[in-house]
């Protein structure tokens, strides 16, 4: 970074860190609240805070951080990081868990968008019986793509493949979007209409969202900065089901919380994670897999839409959640 971009970088988070402390008080969220509602006041907020207040659009955050990315997603530090926090399952992977347990070893084809450099396939795989010939489909920036298919060569692991066509994802038996579809400018069910042929399974993890108006952040890692979008819950929910697709499981990652620092009512204490199946191809398939979906498990809730009420740690405030 040039000086006078780093003299901005230093007053934009240190901006931000005030009005965290701020927003921990009651007058104090009270006071950001009203001084955002007011044309003048979201103005100047909008002003020190810079790439750290809240955008509309993706590409406004995107543009806003651009300056201060640090190589963004394609940074080697990004990916050296998440292999190393993907080493063991986290808690909400247990969740995921455990609708994967009695599925995987029928499942042959996984599509992991946005699955960096195989972080999933490298957890997964300790946890998980997966099937002898199962082929495990990374989509990812080209450039860490590169990385994976140098680690996979280098671990000597067969069924592990890397791609940036979207398209590789029509008829998979399962669709993973584990701490990535926030870094998309569109909703999943959007990109998915367009495929020949919807997956069977979606495993959604480790994701931001929202009850209230979508909106996007930047968030900060220190060292990298990537733009982030939160897409509505119940519209997102309501697009899968015009898809076809039902929601059977749903849960919280405690594990990842997002603060917005111009809107603490925005505040997610928690990632979210949602597990779906389709109800034309579960009718067409195996009644057996149909029959294995469970019904209840440590505050997890199956085929209805609630969360837990209990604590949520804050293990990983701002890491970009990539897998």
């Amino acid at each position: 970074m040039q000086s006078g971009v780093k003299l901005r970088d230093i007053q934009i988070r240190s901006t931000a860190r005030i009005l965290r402390f701020m927003s921990t008080l009651s007058y104090g969220r009270w006071l950001i609240e009203r001084v955002g509602c007011t044309r003048f006041g979201s103005s100047i907020l909008g002003s020190v805070l810079g790439y750290r207040r809240s955008f509309q659009t993706l590409d406004e955050a995107e543009r806003a951080v651009k300056p201060y990315a640090k190589g963004g997603h394609e940074n080697p530090a990004n990916a050296a990081l998440h292999l190393q926090l993907n080493c063991a399952a986290r808690p909400s992977d247990y969740a995921a868990f455990y609708y994967l347990r009695d599925r995987m070893p029928f499942i042959r084809k996984v599509f992991d968008f946005g699955g960096n450099v195989g972080n999933l396939y490298y957890c997964y795989k300790n946890y998980l019986p997966l099937a002898s010939d199962l082929k495990w489909t990374v989509y990812d920036l080209p450039e860490n793509n590169s990385r994976g298919q140098t680690l996979a060569s280098e671990r000597k692991v067969a069924n592990l493949q890397f791609t940036d066509n979207i398209r590789e994802a029509g008829a998979v038996d399962l669709f993973i979007a584990s701490g990535s579809l926030h870094y998309f400018d569109k909703p999943l069910p959007n990109l998915l209409e367009g495929l020949d042929q919807l997956p069977r399974y979606i495993l959604i993890n480790r994701t931001p969202l929202t009850e209230g108006r979508e909106f996007a952040v930047v968030q900060d890692a220190r060292h990298i900065r990537v733009a982030s979008m939160i897409y509505n819950r119940s519209r997102m929910i309501a697009d899968f089901e015009r898809l076809g697709y039902a929601v059977l499981g749903e849960w919280q990652a405690p594990e990842l919380r997002l603060p917005v620092a111009d809107r603490p009512s925005a505040d997610l204490c928690a990632f979210s994670g949602l597990w779906l199946e389709h109800v034309n191809r579960h009718a067409a398939g195996s009644e057996s897999l149909h029959n294995l979906a469970p019904t209840s498990f440590d505050g997890v809730t199956t085929r209805s839409r609630h969360f837990d009420d209990a604590p949520k740690a804050d293990l990983a405030t701002q890491i970009p959640s990539n897998a």
